[in-house]
């Protein structure tokens, strides 16, 4: 009787585990009906990713939550070494490359009481904030009997069924849409016949997922190679692909593919399983477009005429710009919130203005937004509650000494010359002042010598000057103004776009350009509505 109790209590047991398997077991894919709480993941068959929700910050208290797939356990290249011997920024490196797609990288979700299902109305998959509106991930039509999966490749799929839960057909693919990760079956270029393209886009910050100002993909008109933008400018390319290999860019163990037919123009790449069993490249909030050992593929993360992205070459000598924590002695310049500028692009700007001095966040929070300072401001140090992480200018930089020295050699020439002209006034004087027939030529001297001196204290005052500065087109380059300060260039407005110049902010004058073969020049004119209220305001 005992043996038989037994018997049935495991038999209970079975069929009580069966029953709670799926809710406990590890699974690829949600059904209707079910849901994802936070905390809960779905899992590819071999256990190489995983997709579920996740804080990007590494701050313990941070309420940002995200609905990603990121690699599970990391290994190969980018954990040859025990973490603790990692420096800490490697080891933050290698944490941002594990998570490859955010489904709301733009809409963080600030609780942890959100559930992930599949809308039994239309049959997408969409997040549910408590007591928030839903926010969609997929978006399609027509269909109300769907599941989604995690594939091994990474690839999120939503699938249509069958009335018997069979697949009928794939409805949408998380491959279709990347944030700033391209993994192998992932695609940059464009769709000729839906015009849909695949691009990477950067975080905005390094814990910040949302669009970030870098984006990689395919120029249409430029064929068989790669772009980096930023901010919609050009700033790198791949060069061309030759034997799965781009010209200008060293990834190695990475095999490209180039297509082009009538139906799209794409690249793809493979990696051999004895170089990463974990490849991906991903395009860094600064620019940087790496590969799964966190190593970058191209050579400068600026523009290649400053030299690399902490210093800049102004009057032919460097500058550099070191963080310090305090407050500046005057207000600067900010850029609109509505620009989305980062740290990186505040650095972009002020290394393009030779006359900028300092720069910085105006939120600390997350490194967003742009404050920067002209000369005439100092850096004071503190550590006081309105002190900020602030980039500055060296105060001995090149070309401060440079100046110090200019100044010093005019300030010694024109003394040595006021010396000078005195001696020569004093031996006229002893020489003459006998010989009353020669009177007229030392009272000559002796006024030329302080007519003399006050000329030269007009020289080195006009050379000691810090102002002089013209502003006006470089005839030998086009659609763009140029500040100079005693012929040498200060800063330039960038090129203008629809009326506007890239670095220059004056959001309500409207300039235009003219260039025929008689003449080139710039114009701008402001709407009568701006004019009348300045004018009210300034009476």
């Amino acid at each position: 009787m005992a043996t038989k109790g037994i018997i049935r209590l495991l038999l209970s047991f079975s069929c009580l585990l069966v029953l709670m398997g799926r809710s406990y077991s590890q699974r690829d894919n949600l059904l209707q009906g079910e849901e994802l709480k936070d905390g809960d993941q779905l899992v590819s068959a071999s256990g190489k990713f995983k997709f579920g929700f996740f804080n990007s910050s590494e701050t313990p208290n941070s309420s940002e939550r995200y609905i990603a797939v990121w690699y599970y356990k990391l290994k190969d290249r980018t954990s040859q070494y025990p973490e603790e011997y990692m420096p800490l920024y490697y080891r933050s490196l290698i944490q941002s490359t594990k998570v490859v797609w955010i489904a709301n990288r733009n809409t963080p979700i600030f609780h942890k009481s959100a559930t992930l299902r599949i809308d039994s109305s239309d049959g997408n998959l969409k997040i549910f904030p408590n007591g928030e509106n839903p926010i969609a991930i997929t978006s399609v039509v027509a269909a109300r009997n769907t599941s989604v999966t995690l594939e091994e490749s990474g690839n999120l799929v939503l699938h249509e069924l069958h009335s018997n839960g069979s697949i009928k057909g794939m409805l949408w693919q998380s491959f279709d849409y990347p944030t700033d990760t391209l993994l192998p079956g992932m695609k940059l270029g464009i769709n000729l016949q839906t015009g849909h393209k695949w691009i990477l886009q950067s975080w905005r910050t390094e814990y910040s997922p949302a669009q970030g100002s870098f984006t990689v993909g395919m120029d249409p008109n430029v064929t068989n190679q790669l772009t980096i933008w930023w901010r919609g400018q050009v700033d790198r390319t791949s060069g061309h692909l030759l034997n799965g290999k781009f010209q200008s860019w060293d990834a190695s163990g990475y095999e490209f593919i180039y297509t082009s037919n009538e139906h799209e123009k794409s690249f793809t790449y493979s990696v051999s399983e004895d170089i990463t069993s974990y490849p991906m490249l991903q395009i860094d909030w600064d620019g940087y477009l790496r590969d799964d050992s966190s190593d970058s593929i191209v050579s400068y993360s600026v523009y290649d005429e400053y030299r690399g992205p902490y210093e800049r070459m102004c009057n032919s000598s460097y500058t550099y710009f070191v963080s310090n924590y305090g407050l500046m002695s005057g207000g600067g310049i900010k850029f609109r919130e509505s620009d989305n500028m980062t740290l990186y692009d505040c650095r972009l700007k002020c290394i393009k203005i030779c006359s900028c001095v300092a720069y910085a966040a105006t939120n600390t929070k997350n490194d967003t937004g742009c404050e920067v300072w002209s000369r005439g401001t100092e850096f004071m140090e503190s550590y006081d509650g309105n002190a900020r992480k602030i980039f500055v200018e060296p105060k001995y930089s090149v070309v401060a000494k440079k100046k110090w020295w200019i100044g010093l050699v005019i300030a010694v020439a024109v003394a040595l010359l006021v010396i000078l002209l005195c001696s020569l006034s004093y031996l006229a004087r002893r020489k003459y002042k006998r010989k009353e027939e020669k009177r007229w030529q030392s009272l000559m001297v002796v006024l030329l010598v302080p007519l003399l001196c006050y000329f030269c204290y007009l020289a080195g005052r006009k050379l000691m000057a810090e102002g002089r500065y013209t502003v006006g087109m470089d005839p030998n380059v086009a659609s763009q103004l140029t500040v100079r300060q005693r012929g040498e260039i200060e800063w330039t407005s960038g090129d203008l776009l629809n009326g506007q110049f890239n670095l220059w902010v004056a959001s309500t004058y409207n300039f235009s350009y003219t260039s025929n073969e008689q003449q080139k020049y710039f114009t701008y004119y402001v709407s009568e509505d701006i004019t009348s209220y300045i004018s009210n305001v300034a009476d």
